[in-house]
């Protein structure tokens, strides 16, 4: 499987895992059955699992041009992602994660100008912008040299396994 195919079927996926245990029995019950911690560590790595997935059919959808950012796009990308790791390690709740996600987005629309991924930066700028509408904006952060520590480990692993998991190096040189 390939192509569009596996690009759409990757995007039900992830909306479904997403929508479905946002119902209050279905969560109930996971809770119950998983307790809090289980329930948003299996819901976090589901999530991500998925995202990843999501990531990789979109490089395999056909290629389609829309724009071309050019070493302009690399750069904000680049400038933009520790914003954005910041935003959501420091952040207290949800509201900054769904920020860090607006801002990842957000930066990769801008700089990938082809179709798929187009849809995909745009869908999960939609899909944070909607999640910061519920949980509101950060309004308070917790900067604790453990997540400061974190940030930064994160951003450097993010560098790292981008060539691996998306298939290009992030870095604009």
């Amino acid at each position: 499987m390939g192509g569009w195919t596996e690009y759409g079927l990757a995007w039900v996926c992830f909306l479904a895992a997403h929508i479905v245990p946002a119902t209050p029995a279905i969560r109930g019950r996971l809770v119950s059955a998983l307790g809090r911690r289980g329930y948003l560590a299996g819901f976090s790595l589901l999530s991500l699992a998925l995202l990843i997935w999501l990531v990789r059919a979109s490089g395999s959808a056909p290629y389609i041009r829309l724009w071309d950012a050019g070493g302009f796009g690399r750069w904000m990308v680049n400038l933009a992602m520790p914003l954005a790791i910041l935003c959501g390690a420091l952040a207290v709740g949800l509201s900054g994660l769904m920020a860090g996600f607006a801002i990842w987005a957000g930066a990769h629309l801008v700089a990938n100008g082809d179709l798929a991924h187009a849809i995909l930066f745009g869908g999960m700028l939609i899909f944070a912008l909607a999640g910061l509408a519920r949980s509101g904006v950060p309004r308070s952060f917790r900067p604790t040299p453990l997540r400061l520590l974190l940030a930064v480990a994160l951003w450097i692993a993010l560098i790292a396994l981008h060539p691996l998991i998306v298939g290009v190096s992030p870095l604009p040189l």
